[in-house]
């Protein structure tokens, strides 16, 4: 409790930028003391809401974990078109990052901040007299609040170790310099304190539909659902480092008691399936229409989502979605840059709903006319557009449009349990209903029987299912930067950039006029017209062909797109076809246009960060770099 009174103090400085509408309208009086803090729940409630606000900071959900540590994968793609390394910090798409990065360094003080005041909150409810007078044998809104801090805590220590594998484990709030004395703990040792940790107060959580702004607060359904995902990631691979060779970029290693934890992810998941809090009623289209339009119920897909407010947080709509120019219209630019692989795109089954809603190869001019825009390693990610909003923020709005962060929906929910259930039990009838329920919402009524129910029945073996998943999980989160975290735990992330890398090398030699093996035709051009929008008088669309199927010819009165791809450029100075930069590049550091012959898909990728040079410094040798960083400048 020594540091209650600072963070205390840090929540109402908070309180200036917040929307006066929103949750995170929170101003404790000046003068507080600790005994007011937790003198009722109203002011217990304003001191959680504090760890919310600590949250909206660059360096932790506002941009640093959703976009600034995004890497390259089959799905989510940033170009890299230079094998010059960075001194700044893109690097980190390509698996590149480095020690001296202070992005790296500011995440990490900002993720510890919010912790220690986390662990500080727990500690003085479980000092104050409403918490111990509650009734510990039934949900109420104290117990609720004190569940809601550990579940919060628990996505904050899972998003590090997502991003940096073992790290410092604390659980109790501390003086700054007393965290420089501790090593790191083993990730597994941290999942299983979280998972025993959230099982504890689960029962005793209230339901997203009794809280006030509902899922934009931590719930009982959500911390079921993070107990799965913690047990499912406990269950899974991830890389580990080689002790005895601190170059090496280290291992794969599979959980211990794997069933054991696959058996608790299938027994909380589906409690959030059975308890029938949520649903899949809204279509995709206006789930994320609702999304841009700061609209979200408690009864559908979204389980939780960090909220944001509009005109002070959330890069959503602008470092992610379809780009849009500056000009005098209401919607403001639209950067995208934070965008999707080409061969994604195309991945698609041509009456999957989700691909136009996920994909948007255009952009926004300034006079709101739709524009191609459409690159190897750069189709926009379009389920946050600011042409979206009925009520838009200005002409001047950039950044800070208040668009939540979604950080798990139900559709999550379905499939983790689909594959928690695979993984014991093979292709079950209750696993292939989750993944059925999913494709329903994506395929239109008249394509059920043969887009849902023929293609989830004929997956008859678990390698089979398996597959299907991988695929499914890849078309629903298009964009939400959760493919990365999939591909390690499930210890495909070296196969599948391998893989990715020379799908690209491939189809650029099909479309320049070789024959490979196994690949019969490629999208070499696609091709486009203007026509008027139905919905916006005097603005233009674009009508797209040739995505798929493919087209192998012009249509009369369509422009060829044929840079939308640049498979393969003419090296002038070589007078041949050779793979373009962003080819080449992008995936350097694993495998490149120098090393591809000499790389295998089962190399293990290194996918994790490297501790901050200043985060080693100031632990005084308690923790070392592995992975080969130890050595990085």
């Amino acid at each position: 409790m020594r540091k209650i009174f600072l963070y205390t103090i840090i929540v109402g400085l908070l309180t200036p930028f917040t929307a006066c509408d929103d949750y995170l309208d929170v101003t404790p009086p000046s003068g507080f003391t600790e005994e007011y803090v937790f003198s009722s729940e109203q002011e217990i409630k304003s001191a959680v809401t504090g760890v919310y606000s600590l949250m909206l900071q660059n360096a932790a959900y506002i941009t640093n974990i959703p976009f600034g540590f995004c890497v390259n994968t089959d799905v989510e793609a940033g170009a890299i078109s230079t094998n010059v390394e960075s001194l700044t910090g893109s690097d980190i798409a390509c698996y590149q990052p480095k020690p001296t990065w202070s992005a790296l360094n500011d995440t990490w003080n900002t993720m510890y901040s919010i912790i220690n005041l986390d662990n500080a909150l727990l500690e003085g409810m479980e000092a104050c007299e409403l918490y111990k007078q509650a009734d510990k044998g039934k949900p109420s809104q104290i117990l609720h609040m004190y569940g809601e801090l550990k579940t919060l805590r628990a996505v904050l220590y899972l998003d590090m170790i997502r991003i940096w594998g073992d790290v410092v484990f604390r659980t109790q709030s501390s003086e700054s310099t007393e965290d420089m004395l501790v090593g790191v703990t083993d990730r597994n040792v941290i999942l299983e304190y979280l998972i025993d940790d959230l099982k504890s107060v689960e029962p005793t959580m209230l339901y997203a539909s009794e809280l006030d702004y509902g899922v934009e607060r931590a719930s009982r359904e959500f911390c079921q659902g993070l107990i799965g995902l913690l047990a499912i990631n406990r269950a899974g691979w991830a890389l580990r480092p080689d002790t005895g060779n601190p170059a090496s970029i280290g291992y794969m290693e599979r959980g211990e008691n794997r069933d054991y934890y696959y058996d608790i992810a299938i027994e909380y998941l589906g409690k959030v399936i059975n308890d029938g809090k949520h649903d899949l009623k809204v279509s995709f289209a206006k789930l994320w229409k609702d999304q841009c339009n700061w609209i979200t119920p408690n009864d559908d897909d979204i389980i939780f989502a960090i909220p944001m407010l509009k005109g002070s947080s959330g890069r959503y709509g602008y470092d992610a979605g379809t780009p849009v120019t500056a000009g005098t219209h209401a919607y403001g630019e639209t950067r995208g840059r934070y965008c999707l692989n080409a061969t994604y795109l195309f991945s698609f089954d041509n009456e999957d709903l989700r691909r136009d809603i996920t994909c948007t190869p255009y952009k926004y001019n300034d006079k709101l006319n739709q524009e191609i825009n459409i690159g190897i390693m750069g189709v926009p990610a379009g389920k946050w557009s600011k042409i979206k909003m009925d009520s838009p923020l200005g002409s001047t709005t950039k950044e800070n449009t208040g668009i939540d962060n979604v950080w798990m929906r139900y559709a999550d929910v379905l499939l983790l349990y689909a594959e928690a259930v695979n993984e014991r039990f093979g292709p079950r009838d209750d696993a292939k209903e989750c993944m059925k329920k999913v494709r329903r919402r994506a395929f239109p009524t008249s394509a059920w029987g043969d887009k849902v129910e023929t293609y989830v029945n004929n997956l008859g073996t678990k390698d089979d299912f398996f597959k299907a998943l991988m695929d499914e999980r890849a078309w629903e989160f298009g964009g939400e930067g959760i493919r990365k975290y999939d591909l390690a735990r499930w210890n495909k992330f070296s196969e599948v950039i391998y893989n990715q890398y020379n799908k690209l090398i491939n189809w650029g030699k099909v479309a320049t006029g070789s024959y490979v093996p196994g690949i019969d035709e490629v999208p070499a051009n696609i091709y486009w017209k203007s026509v008027d929008d139905p919905n916006n008088s005097g603005r233009t669309i674009l009508d797209i062909v040739g995505i798929y199927p493919y087209v192998s010819s012009r249509p009369a009165g369509y422009t060829t797109q044929v840079v939308a791809y640049s498979w393969w450029a003419l090296d002038n100075a070589l007078e041949i076809y050779a793979p373009t930069n962003d080819i080449r590049w992008s995936f350097r550091g694993f495998i490149n246009y120098g090393n591809a012959s000499t790389v295998s898909p089962k190399d293990p990728l290194r996918y994790l960060c490297p501790y901050p040079s200043k985060v080693i410094t100031d632990h005084r040798g308690m923790i070392q770099n592995y992975y080969g960083f130890n050595n990085v400048n």
